[in-house]
């Protein structure tokens, strides 16, 4: 059996969700930020094909808790057994679904059959499990059908979490119990292990146990509850939640003292022996409680298996991801109570950023840097815009918030179209010095990306190096040495990349290290600034020679940027402050001004302009999901 498609109203964090998948894929991977309602899409399978005949619903689990309106879950189920399609079942009930994800009233040619269970709650909160077809045209909603829990067990949904270990007892639900029964004898030799550790349970009952129950029962009889005849410590069969029910052991250590990881491996293998390929396998939070190697193998088996009929996992594991391919994954985003399920396209081109930058996908809000000098230079900002508490501004964590190295102007500005594609928010800082790159960077602002330049054609170490006086190049310098890997030697290095570059040597009287030594020269401050700048880049082909071309580098770059009084109110600034308002926006503003950038400049010749084709924002506030989804 494969679910075809799933609507969801008014259930937790969801308003409204419809998710076509398609008839070729097994396996899906929901990727999100925090409060997405990956969990609740999980939850909403597992709810609609739950297979025991009741359910605990709350007023919580409305959207909003508002339980006027009603909870809906709508899962068209297709690739049927007899059983289920024979008359006497869901023969007459029948609805279709085409390869597009639409569903018909009746099944047609070029569609499959299918069954469209709905999972209802009103007001009541008593939950009905019945059968759905679109009404035909012209004609009133038909009555459903009811299902029943032994025909929701045909289609179950077996979700591995934290409380697995049900599934390593023998109880009448759980997967070991199924197993017990499907086996000849077996339950004649369950039900006799029982009774055998009933008895060893009573001879060894010490004479404490029974002190301690016979105070129990006085205790009971005192405060009058009940009339007890003969209280004593035993063993409860019918107990699925106790350290005394019959379940597996390891030796003599039970598998529910193991570690979580172990428990849920444990779990799902009995689940998968029970069933043999027809059940729906949801995992949420895939990575949980295993190694990366562990995780590594589970993520391997469950893409290739045909142990399940699909698989729906959620993760937030960069690990999970470099070892998935694009075509797995599944973007959930969601803004006011809509929830939006999307496959990822282009596979091919989203491999690499894949594989290179697992953690962007992840994230609400993706900062794509130039290279490791803005990378490091971000995350030394990032650290302490976060910390500025007088601001009130919430750290960009909580706003989703990544930043990623890139791979040059051109690359970087390709890795931020390819993102924006696909539906992410992107915030692009990359320097202004190659055209190819401005290009680039013009086509991302108009789709709606936000793109921080500088002022000019200028990388960011000579945008700095422009903005310095001669004691003020003479720090950044020295900001360079401290961070060089040999001190000493660096300061050799980083003369002769100067003196090429035009400043004075030593052999004129002047210190080279020493910007206002040079002035004795003839160089005067313009020119200062773009030997220093040059030398600190280094040469296109050479660029790992530049001094700050490394992340922890690029940090402490940002550290002299944060901390240069020289350069307050100047281009700089103003750029790191663009930057600022970009990444801290409000989470869906990107996204929702897709349609109105046209109308932004992408021409950055003067600062009014430039910023605002850095930050094409609105001044919507983000919408926030239903607590507890």
């Amino acid at each position: 059996m494969r679910i075809r498609r799933i609507d969801i109203e008014n259930f937790r964090g969801i308003k409204s969700a419809s998710w076509r998948l398609p008839q070729d894929r097994r396996f899906f991977a929901l990727i999100g930020p925090g409060d997405a309602t990956k969990t609740t899409v999980l939850t909403a399978i597992e709810r609609a094909l739950h297979d025991r005949a009741g359910m605990s619903v709350l007023d919580t689990d409305f959207f909003g808790g508002i339980v006027d309106e009603p909870l809906r879950i709508r899962v068209a189920v297709d690739d049927l057994p007899d059983e289920l399609i024979a008359m006497d079942a869901f023969g007459g009930f029948l609805a279709g679904i085409d390869q597009d994800g639409e569903w018909t009233h009746d099944p047609a040619d070029e569609s499959e059959r299918c069954i469209i269970v709905e999972f209802l709650v009103e007001a009541d909160l008593d939950p009905i499990w019945q059968s759905y077809r679109p009404p035909l045209e012209g004609m009133d909603d038909e009555d459903p059908h009811p299902i029943r829990a032994r025909h929701r067990a045909k289609m179950a949904a077996y979700r591995i979490d934290d409380r697995v270990d049900a599934h390593l007892r023998w109880s009448r639900t759980s997967s070991l119990g199924k197993l017990t029964v499907s086996r000849d004898d077996t339950r004649a030799t369950l039900t006799h292990a029982g009774r055998k550790a009933r008895e060893a349970a009573a001879e060894a009952v010490t004479d404490s146990l029974k002190e301690l129950a016979h105070e129990v029962q006085t205790q009971v009889q005192a405060i009058g509850t009940t009339q007890f005849g003969d209280l004593r410590p035993g063993l409860d069969m019918s107990l699925t939640n106790t350290q005394g029910n019959l379940a597996l052991f390891d030796g003599d250590i039970p598998l529910t003292n193991f570690g979580l990881g172990t428990r849920r491996l444990t779990g799902a293998a009995t689940q998968q022996l029970a069933n043999q390929g027809t059940t729906t396998l949801l995992v949420d939070e895939v990575e949980h409680g295993l190694e990366p190697h562990r995780l590594v193998h589970l993520l391997r088996h469950l893409r290739t298996s045909s142990a399940f009929s699909q698989v729906f996992v959620t993760t937030h594991s960069p690990t999970a991801l470099m070892h998935l391919e694009p075509e797995d994954l599944v973007m959930v985003r969601s803004s006011v109570g809509a929830t939006e399920l999307k496959p990822l396209d282009q596979p091919a081109e989203l491999r690499p950023l894949l594989k290179a930058c697992p953690e962007a996908f992840l994230a609400r809000r993706i900062v794509i840097n130039e290279g490791k000098t803005e990378y490091g230079v971000v995350l030394e900002h990032l650290d302490e815009w976060d910390e500025d508490n007088e601001s009130g501004a919430v750290p960009s964590a909580a706003l989703g918030v990544v930043a990623i190295e890139g791979n040059g102007g051109t690359g970087s500005a390709g890795s931020a179209a390819q993102f924006l594609n696909i539906g992410y928010d992107v915030v692009l800082f990359i320097d202004s010095d190659d055209e190819s790159a401005n290009t680039l960077a013009d086509q991302v602002t108009a789709d709606g990306g936000a793109v921080v330049r500088w002022e000019g054609s200028h990388s960011i170490e000579t945008a700095v190096c422009a903005e310095l006086t001669e004691a003020g190049l003479t720090a950044f310098i020295k900001a360079a040495i401290e961070v060089a890997d040999d001190p000493d030697s660096a300061r050799t290095v980083y003369a002769t990349a100067l003196v090429a570059n035009g400043a004075p040597n030593c052999s004129v009287g002047v210190e080279t290290l020493d910007v206002g030594t040079w002035a004795a020269a003839g160089v005067e401050l313009d020119q200062a600034r773009d030997i220093v700048g040059k030398s600190a880049k280094g040469k296109n082909k050479d660029k790992d020679k530049g001094w700050f071309k490394r992340v922890d580098k690029g940090r402490r770059l940002g550290r002299f940027i944060l901390d240069s009084t020289e350069l307050d109110g100047g281009n700089v600034k103003t750029r790191i402050g663009a930057l600022r308002d970009a990444i801290y926006a409000p989470t869906e503003t990107v996204l929702t001004q897709k349609s109105k950038t046209a109308a932004v400049e992408p021409a950055v010749t003067d600062e009014a302009s430039e910023i605002e084709a850095a930050c094409p924002l609105s001044e919507d506030s983000a919408g926030q999901e239903h607590p507890g989804a």
